[in-house]
């Protein structure tokens, strides 16, 4: 979904809370995939059989290779979220979040891949954000 059809579905602040839910869940996720990791290495054991141990180093690398994308992923979206936070406070006025979505359009140099222009619902001024 783009961004400016998430912020007119269901506004800014929801949308940031998502995304900040979302962030947190990939942390979760590479927390968990690390325990995975080391649960598989203590448990690798080089006597045993051949199909044990590669069965246990397969699972210690899509562990690790889950960690990395899980991580990344995390400061991707907790990255996106807070610079698209900093362009949420209107000019004027000064609030935060309270805007309606008038037009987007795609902006490949922006952090979105969407630029978005928004008018404050205070007092009618209007920005780019994304």
């Amino acid at each position: 979904m783009h961004l400016d059809d998430a912020l007119r579905q269901g506004g800014f602040r929801r949308w940031y809370e998502r995304q900040l839910i979302e962030g947190h869940v990939w942390l979760v996720t590479a927390f968990l995939a690390l325990i995975m990791v080391a649960i598989a290495l203590e448990v690798l054991d080089f006597r045993g059989s051949r199909a044990g141990v590669l069965a246990l180093a397969a699972i210690v690398v899509a562990g690790l290779a889950l960690v990395a994308f899980a991580v990344r992923r995390f400061h991707l979206l907790l990255g996106r979220a807070e610079q698209l936070a900093e362009q949420a406070v209107c000019g004027r006025c000064r609030s935060y979040g309270r805007f309606d979505v008038v037009q987007g359009h795609d902006a490949p140099e922006s952090l979105t891949g969407r630029s978005v222009r928004v008018r404050c619902r205070g007092c009618a001024h209007e920005w780019q954000i994304g």
